[in-house]
């Protein structure tokens, strides 16, 4: 039902309004109105999936949460509007490769691939990149230096072939080649007992001329070898009787 309003006349006493009885039914009447009224509930509801600015309701007293501003972000009002602003930062950075550059702007995804024998891997805010190339040097199927190798007193063991123009080291093996400009391949010739000689021994003589003298008291030089060996001289030394 609706409140009725009470006349009051033009002006005091001027018979046009309701009397004192009208005028005091109407107020009982409208009293007894809003008793039986219910209560009317303010509420309140945020929209949308965002965080709801209303924090509670305090007696007549609505109360809502503040604007507070993160990382690069600061509000500013006036009577009517309330304006977010935002720092952008870094809004475009350049990428470059061996390849070439790619320019990331805002919005953009920068993916960080691996490439032959690499893989890349992220935890949190690290992005690690893993190469499983030349682990070792027998992964390599041609390994070359760009320096010279440095052994550090350690042993080179299980050599196949050495190929060198000049090697200054001590060999404990087989060694094929030249030594200060001699085949060392030349004296497996006289290894040969085909290709050797027995002097068998020399027992003392007695001096009898002065040809067994000169014989028994000078050294001996055979001179040079030639022949298919020309760079092999042998010296069999003093022969003394």
């Amino acid at each position: 039902m609706a409140i009725q309003t009470i006349n009051l006349g033009s002006v005091a006493n001027d018979g046009t309004g309701d009397d004192l009885r009208g005028a005091f039914e109407k107020i009982v009447f409208n009293f007894d109105d809003l008793d039986n009224r219910t209560p009317e509930a303010t509420t309140v509801v945020n929209l949308g999936t965002g965080e709801g600015l209303f924090s509670n309701k305090s007696d007549a007293e609505l109360r809502f949460k503040s604007l507070v501003g993160g990382n690069n972000v600061t509000f500013s009002s006036d009577t009517n509007e309330l304006t977010v602003n935002v720092d952008a930062g870094v809004t475009q950075f350049d990428v470059a490769a061996d390849t070439g550059s790619v320019t990331i702007t805002e919005n953009a995804t920068l993916t960080i691939a691996g490439g032959t024998l690499i893989s890349t891997s992220r935890a949190g805010n690290i992005i690690t990149v893993n190469s499983s190339a030349l682990s070792k040097v027998e992964d390599d199927p041609a390994p070359k230096l760009a320096a010279g190798l440095n052994a550090d007193g350690n042993n080179l063991g299980n050599v196949g072939l050495i190929n060198a123009t000049t090697v200054t080291a001590n060999f404990n093996g087989n060694l094929t080649g030249n030594v200060h400009g001699i085949d060392v391949r030349d004296l497996n010739y006289y290894r040969q007992s085909e290709n050797s000689w027995d002097f068998s021994s020399i027992a003392p003589v007695a001096v009898t001329t002065l040809w067994d003298f000169l014989f028994a008291t000078n050294d001996v030089d055979f001179g040079s070898i030639a022949g298919n060996n020309l760079n092999v001289s042998l010296d069999l030394g003093t022969i003394n009787i």
